[in-house]
């Protein structure tokens, strides 16, 4: 942080300018504070990394001597600034001059030192340094640094053993705890460099990819409960924050586009390995599971071998939306609608998409199951001849289903679902035998009429039907609801498995 500063004075030229020493020290003096005030606003203090050695602190041990070796390179000081250091320097630990246990410090500090004497042979009396080098000066020193004149570079715990002596300084074998006479780098300063922006195309652009890949991440994970897809969607999110909100440059762009190729790939085994558990070829007999996969691994390719081109940013992004196209073909369905889920034979995704709405399951009631009743509070209440039995009818398509039938005749039946989202659209699908057809269900909420379910014709050949009905979101004002199903008087209604799927924002 500037507190405060001098005047900035540029030299100005006119005829008859009496160009002393001194008037031309001050231009060079004018542009070292600019230099220094640049520093110390946009940069700071500390090493710079990327620059020759870094500024890496090493050590030998040579013919009995304790040594560290300060490497080339580049640091700014509390002022503004600028440390160089050309070569690298060695520098010999006498710990007998300290009073052990102690901690030494390893720092650099800004130096100067006047070159290139000059003196005229006509006049003697003209004569001087033509340059200044800037340079460093290394040192160390049991004194904490100040990190102003002074910056740290390692520290190091001198501590003898029990014959009273060091025998050697090395580098940790854990960075993060280095021990006595171990290098320690943890609390050297390094500071940021100037990187390159990125436009706001670019941005846009990446925030557009990074949000599809949060969305449809979301969207399979409802489908297929897979860990890397749910990782998938908490780090495109996280992504898309600090491309939103961070000061990303263009050399982070490869770093934040990297975990989506590393996920992608897991998402890939974690596919083959739920076919291998449910013994079944759910995803990898599509084409869509073979775009993926070669997508994801060009993504990889570009990534791991990353040129620092735009144009190879622009395939990389390509390549996620076609991943991510393929995910969508992979595990979420074809759009359908209501006539369609009537006539569907196999077991219902955890996902639908119905028109241009997309419902995840939140629940299902499945009677082959004997705690099914108890667990969502199964009653009964004035209802005739109730009966349940196991039945395997067809549906249009041919395919025998087999399922627990319960019917019953008057009364109402009721059962409760929870772990609902308040304020967000039901939809109950209900598996219905409709070989005694055309009548109609009143459908309640928390024992109040809603809505009416209709068993539309009658089929004494390919029986099962699934009947569906949508309760709006502003019915929906808890996380539980109680739902029933009455019937009037000498009124027949029958049902098997039920699902409930609610819709997704």
């Amino acid at each position: 942080m500037v507190d405060n500063f001098e005047k900035f004075k540029r030299a100005n030229f006119f005829t008859g300018l009496m160009a002393t020493p001194k008037f031309w020290n001050d231009i060079q003096e004018y542009n070292y504070k600019k230099e220094q005030f640049y520093n110390n606003v946009f940069h700071g203090k500390g090493v710079v990394p990327g620059v020759k050695d870094e500024l890496r602190v090493t050590s030998i041990k040579k013919g009995g001597n304790l040594t560290i070796v300060v490497g080339t390179g580049f640091a700014i000081d509390g002022f503004g600034r600028g440390i160089y250091l050309y070569e690298p320097e060695a520098k010999i630990i006498d710990y007998k001059k300290y009073k052990l246990p102690t901690t030494i410090y390893i720092t650099i500090k800004y130096n100067e030192d006047l070159d290139e004497f000059y003196q005229s042979k006509e006049n003697p009396e003209f004569q001087g340094y033509q340059k200044k080098v800037e340079t460093a000066i290394v040192d160390i020193t049991a004194k904490i640094p100040d990190n102003l004149n002074n910056i740290e570079l390692a520290r190091i715990y001198l501590e003898e053993d029990e014959n009273g002596e060091i025998k050697e300084i090395k580098l940790p074998e854990n960075i993060a705890n280095p021990e006595s006479n171990e290098i320690d780098i943890r609390f050297a300063r390094w500071l940021t460099p100037a990187k390159s922006g990125i436009s706001p195309y670019l941005k846009n652009y990446l925030v557009e990819v990074l949000d599809e890949t949060k969305n449809t991440a979301a969207v399979a994970n409802d489908a297929i409960n897979l860990p890397g897809l749910r990782e998938l969607q908490t780090v495109a999110l996280t992504a898309k924050m600090l491309v939103q909100c961070g000061d990303v440059s263009y050399e982070d762009v490869s770093n934040i586009l990297y975990p989506l190729y590393d996920i992608n790939s897991h998402v890939i085994q974690e596919m083959l390995d739920h076919e291998v558990r449910e013994e079944k070829r759910l995803f990898s007999t599509k084409d869509s599971f073979n775009n993926f996969r070669t997508k994801v691994h060009e993504m990889g390719d570009l990534i791991k071998y990353f040129d620092n081109k735009l144009e190879t940013v622009d395939q990389i992004l390509k390549c996620q939306k076609q991943a991510l196209e393929s995910i969508r073909n992979i595990i979420v369905f074809k759009k359908i609608n209501f006539n369609d889920i009537a006539l569907i034979s196999y077991d219902l995704p955890r996902v639908l998409v119905v028109g241009d709405d997309r419902y995840t399951m939140v629940e299902y009631l499945d009677f082959n199951d004997f705690d099914t009743t108890k667990s969502h509070d199964f009653d009964k209440e004035h209802v005739k001849d109730f009966t349940t039995s196991k039945q395997a009818f067809t549906y249009p398509d041919s395919k025998e289903v087999r399922d627990v039938v319960n019917r019953y005749a008057e009364g109402k039946i009721s059962f409760t679902i929870r772990n609902l989202v308040k304020k967000r659209d039901l939809l109950v699908i209900r598996r219905t035998d409709i070989f005694h057809g055309n009548y109609k269900v009143d459908v309640e909420i928390n024992d109040e009429p809603i809505k009416q379910l209709i068993v539309d014709g009658f089929d004494t050949q390919n029986r099962w039907r699934n009947l569906s009905i949508v309760f709006e979101e502003y019915l929906i004002k808890d996380s539980s609801v109680k739902i029933s199903f009455r019937m009037g008087k000498d009124g027949k209604d029958n049902f098997g498995k039920i699902w409930f799927y609610q819709k997704l924002i």
